[in-house]
């Protein structure tokens, strides 16, 4: 019941921009949950097969394009590749030192505070004149720094991610497309590094198995509030949940 409960979670606030982490921390601290960083990890790659099923379309034509040698499957690509270095370097240097003193629930708190505001901030951003083919390596970059923020619990991936592209003037879909396939190599990244030596990692397969539907589903919701700029309604829940985390400390 453990799994299906957190994999339920992990699907629901992974994509929706509330820190899919944070909750996972809440819910371990308020419950007296027993599972790691190990088992976290496991849960993300259930919601990277949702990203993998949703976004199959776009993951063939980039695919099917570099073996044809088509230039702005190439450029895409190289920005996915450059947004993902901050993460790898925060998460390799940084994320030993980030759970073991980071995950207490006043940090959490003030973190979901932050995404909250980053995330209202979003539905006011008004300008968008660049589509996905032109996301360069300055704005990859900047996009990627945003996206090692999120490390932090608390801090949403998706949320901020999403801010970032917005501020640099890419149009809402685009926006909501490339901060996802950019979720692809972290996830797995951070898998691989997870699953090496270590031999209970598939013992969560139901949290896995519950990531990936919950998941998927939730990648519709956040696509049409992304387009009808309505993200704000979850900063108010951030909200909320800040002051429940710092109330339970």
């Amino acid at each position: 019941m453990d799994q299906i409960l957190t994999g339920a979670l992990q699907g629901a606030t992974e994509f929706l921009p509330v820190s899919s982490s944070g909750h996972l921390f809440l819910a371990r601290n308020l419950f007296s949950l027993n599972f790691g960083t190990e088992y976290i990890v496991l849960l993300h790659l259930g919601t990277l097969l949702a990203v993998i099923l949703y976004f199959w379309k776009d993951i063939r034509d980039i695919l099917f394009g570099l073996f044809k040698l088509d230039f702005k499957s190439w450029k895409l690509t190289f920005a996915l590749i450059v947004a993902t270095v901050p993460a790898v370097i925060v998460g390799y240097f940084f994320k030993d030192f980030i759970e073991q003193n980071m995950t207490n629930n006043i940090f959490v708190g003030i973190c979901l505070f932050i995404t909250g505001v980053t995330v209202f901030i979003t539905d006011r951003i008004k300008v968008s004149k660049y589509g996905i083919e032109d996301i360069g390596v300055l704005k990859a970059l900047l996009i990627g720094v945003f996206q090692a923020m999120a490390i932090l619990p608390g801090i949403s991936r998706s949320g901020f991610t999403l801010a970032c592209a917005l501020l640099l003037g890419v149009k809402r879909e685009d926006a909501f497309r490339f901060s996802f396939l950019l979720s692809i190599p972290v996830i797995l990244g951070g898998a691989v590094f997870e699953m090496s030596g270590n031999q209970h990692f598939f013992e969560g397969m139901g949290g896995f198995i519950t990531a990936a539907v919950v998941g998927f589903f939730a990648l519709f919701i956040l696509k049409k509030l992304t387009k009808t700029s309505k993200l704000k309604y979850f900063s108010f829940y951030c909200w909320v949940m800040g002051v429940i985390a710092i109330a339970m400390a």
